[in-house]
């Protein structure tokens, strides 16, 4: 079932034994487009916020606004710390799933290589602490342990990102369609209010020929025309397949199930 992470956002999250506080935001992976952390925000631990990751959750209720994980409150309170702060250091990845046995992502794929991303990076992204490399060039696996992984982006942070279409701009990033057994960012919510008011249209990731993080801007390698006469996206309608293959066939593109 595909759902958009506004409807979650904001949502109890509720361990074996009480509340645990609400879910404030969600870390997903660049490279593969998965979410990797959902962010809580917790109110008796005096509003300390504590990472999540996806496997520990068991069901989503997003009309009963409470996300249920398979985790008590003690092993919350007496997990190891983690900054929220991204980007997340792999030690500090490391540390969470060694407590709560989850299992190590950045493993999926043979040592010393890195899953192909879906979507390119437009030039690297610098800081004071992380000086710019060559374009293209990958960080040492030393550097992502201590600066930690740089793949990982804020889904808060990334809402409001213009969106560019091949002949011009089409409007920004709204919110984030999830596959809730996944977890894979299957579409990107387009608000067009800018353009074609009261309009919101879905992308998936993969049509995208560039992001550029550093000045917030995703560019679809998809016409203005064809994005204004796509099936429009109502975020209080369940998304069905028949929905989605109407998009996919509008756009030319291959269903990503088939």
């Amino acid at each position: 079932m595909l759902i958009g992470l506004h409807r979650v956002r904001g949502c109890d999250i509720a361990a074996t034994d009480g509340k645990l506080g609400k879910s404030h935001d969600f870390y997903f992976d660049d490279h593969v487009w998965t979410i990797r952390y959902l962010v809580l925000d917790t109110g008796w631990l005096f509003g300390r916020k504590i990472l999540l990751a996806p496997t520990s959750v068991e069901t989503i209720d997003a009309a009963g606004g409470e996300i249920s994980v398979a985790l008590t409150k003690k092993q919350i309170e007496s997990g190891p710390g983690a900054g929220t702060d991204l980007p997340v250091s792999r030690q500090q990845e490391m540390s969470l799933r060694d407590y709560y046995d989850w299992p190590e992502y950045w493993e999926t794929f043979p040592s010393g290589m890195a899953a192909a991303p879906l979507v390119a990076t437009i030039g690297p992204r610098a800081t004071a602490k992380n000086p710019a490399k060559n374009a293209g060039e990958a960080p040492a696996e030393s550097d992502v342990d201590q600066r930690g992984d740089p793949h990982l982006r804020s889904a808060r942070e990334v809402e409001g990102y213009d969106i560019e279409a091949k002949d011009g701009t089409i409007g920004h990033v709204e919110d984030f369609v999830i596959d809730q057994e996944s977890w894979t960012v299957r579409y990107v919510v387009v608000d067009t209010r800018n353009w074609l008011p009261g309009r919101k249209v879905l992308a998936a990731p993969r049509w995208a020929e560039g992001i550029d993080w550093a000045g917030g801007r995703l560019r679809l390698a998809l016409d203005r025309e064809a994005v204004k006469n796509s099936p429009p996206y109502d975020p209080n309608r369940e998304i069905s397949r028949d929905y989605e293959l109407s998009i996919h066939e509008h756009f030319g593109r291959k269903p990503y199930w088939a």
